[in-house]
């Protein structure tokens, strides 16, 4: 055999030998999923006594001790889920250097050692006080177990800094697959000479087949990077609105033929806000294809703000699972 067809062949073996690797490759929401993942050394045997919760592509989005059951989870939708697990696994094997983040979980009554104990068999409330804080208490035979406040700050509750959740924002959003949508035979009121209320019409409607709107969007990070994604607007509402939040349309005026809009998607339960500021061509609001441009500021932190949004405001009243 020729040194040239060695070569080959060497690099052949080479190519198969990192193909199962490949395969095998586990991908992860993020950092934090990865470091618990690797440091613990999971798979599937060793990590029975664990919740690990995998996307429909595989991707890894939960790593955690289980304290809630999957009926409560269905039924109350809440980060502090997700959070609390992970939370506890990190104090039980130290899977961050960063203590500090535990400290900012206040136990009211019981400690660590009595988080230990819950099942996700005993009953438990989740209370939003004022959109700043989260108490949750578990009992069993109507005897109080253990009480905690966890502060509702999106930097916290998602175990991430803001420039790895705008990182993510922008890989998941750009491969975010809507859901299919039938031709419909109904029909907006498309005027061009009422922007305020087309544009309204247009972006809040859950009909997007009569309209198709594309998106040009400058995602501005913070630390002032920017990145400019191609979207269309179901894409984008609806990705929103799989990440917790609902939009709040405020129209800005129109100047010339353009006229401009801001989509604020607020995540409630996050304590965080996406701006996006659109614009539009007036003498193209009646077309059936339209094309919008604008820029977004992503995890706006709204812990701080009061009585802006109308859903956010009256009594708390705590949720209860039995």
């Amino acid at each position: 055999m020729t040194r040239r067809g060695t070569i080959v062949r060497m690099i052949w073996a080479g190519v198969f030998l990192l193909l199962p690797m490949m395969v095998q490759a586990q991908t992860f929401k993020a950092s934090h999923l990865q470091k618990a993942y690797e440091k613990l050394h999971l798979n599937e045997k060793s990590s029975q006594d664990l919740t690990i919760r995998k996307s429909p592509d595989g991707t890894i989005e939960h790593i955690g001790i289980p304290l809630f059951s999957s009926e409560m989870r269905a039924l109350l939708p809440s980060p502090i889920y997700d959070y609390l697990e992970f939370a506890l696994l990190d104090h039980k094997y130290h899977i961050n250097e960063n203590a500090l983040q535990q400290q900012k979980i206040r136990f009211r009554n019981g400690g660590w050692d009595d988080l230990e104990k819950i099942t996700p068999a005993d009953n438990c409330t989740i209370d939003n006080r004022d959109d700043k804080w989260y108490i949750v208490r578990w009992s069993r035979n109507a005897q109080e177990l253990l009480s905690v406040a966890v502060p509702i700050d999106y930097e916290l509750l998602a175990n991430s800094s803001r420039r790895e959740m705008e990182q993510n924002f922008s890989r998941d959003l750009k491969h975010f697959k809507p859901a299919s949508t039938q031709e419909s035979s109904s029909s907006h009121s498309l005027i061009v000479s009422s922007p305020q209320e087309t544009l309204s019409e247009i972006l809040l409607s859950s009909d997007h087949a009569s309209v198709k709107a594309a998106l040009s969007l400058e995602l501005l990070y913070s630390g002032f990077h920017k990145e400019t994604v191609n979207v269309s607007l179901p894409q984008w509402m609806e990705f929103c609105r799989s990440e917790g939040c609902s939009p709040y349309y405020i129209y800005e005026g129109t100047k010339g033929n353009q006229a401009s809009a801001m989509l604020l998607m607020y995540n409630r339960q996050e304590g965080y806000a996406h701006l996006l500021h659109l614009h539009a061509a007036i003498s193209h609001l009646e077309s059936k294809t339209q094309n919008y441009t604008g820029k977004v500021y992503m995890f706006i932190p709204t812990t701080n703000v009061s009585d802006l949004f109308a859903k956010a405001s009256g009594p708390s009243s705590p949720k209860k699972y039995e």
